[in-house]
């Protein structure tokens, strides 16, 4: 059983980016189907036009796995030269022991590569849906924790503490929160970063 939402403007674009995705992504799909590590997957429908995603596709089962999809913002045909550079840097950067200080992402792409497991739970479950489907961001939390496997969800702990390691103001807290796919804010009496600490804590009981 699979079923599937969609953030658009319209039920018409969402219906066609729906499908493109899912197709565009059909290998993903099936291995998340297959390992049966979390009942949500959130994807990211971008274009190398287009700076930030269109809209996020979310597919539910029983099953899942998550495969980050980065989008470079650069033409299909100039990407294969960007990855042989890339490369090298990297290659240089291992061989010479040459490694940047540790700072804060700086574009979406950053944020989603380095905190996935974080956009996973605020794009799946804290979205503008979660009024429909959960009395309140604790329910949305133990839903989480319930339908997720045990190591990625140590892995979140991971990341949230890695985040609030970070030097970030309450409004950077914010922007990461909207950057990682949170359409709501935070439960009553909390700031962004209070509530990553609260999150942090209660699943590391879990």
């Amino acid at each position: 059983m699979l079923t599937r939402s969609a953030t658009y403007p319209d039920r018409e674009t969402a219906q066609w980016a729906t499908q493109q995705v899912v197709t565009a992504n059909e290998q993903a799909v099936h291995r998340w189907l297959a390992q049966g590590t979390r009942a949500r997957l959130t994807i990211e429908a971008a274009w190398p036009s287009r700076a930030e995603p269109v809209g996020r596709v979310q597919l539910e089962a029983e099953l899942g796995e998550f495969y980050a999809i980065p989008d470079t913002g650069m033409p299909q045909p100039e990407i294969g030269n960007w990855l042989m550079v890339l490369a090298d840097h990297l290659k240089k950067s291992i061989e010479e022991g040459d490694v940047p200080e540790p700072a804060s992402p700086q574009t979406h792409w950053e944020w989603h590569t380095r905190f996935p497991e974080t956009a996973q739970l605020l794009g799946g479950w804290f979205s503008q849906d979660i009024v429909d489907e959960f009395p309140d961001h604790a329910a949305a939390l133990a839903d989480y924790a319930a339908t997720t496997h045990p190591q990625l969800v140590a892995h979140l702990v991971g990341e949230l503490h890695e985040l609030l390691a970070l030097p970030l103001d309450e409004g950077d807290y914010a922007l990461a929160a909207a950057e990682l796919g949170m359409e709501v804010g935070p439960p009553e009496p909390f700031s962004y970063g209070a509530w990553f600490q609260s999150a942090a804590t209660t699943l590391s009981s879990v």
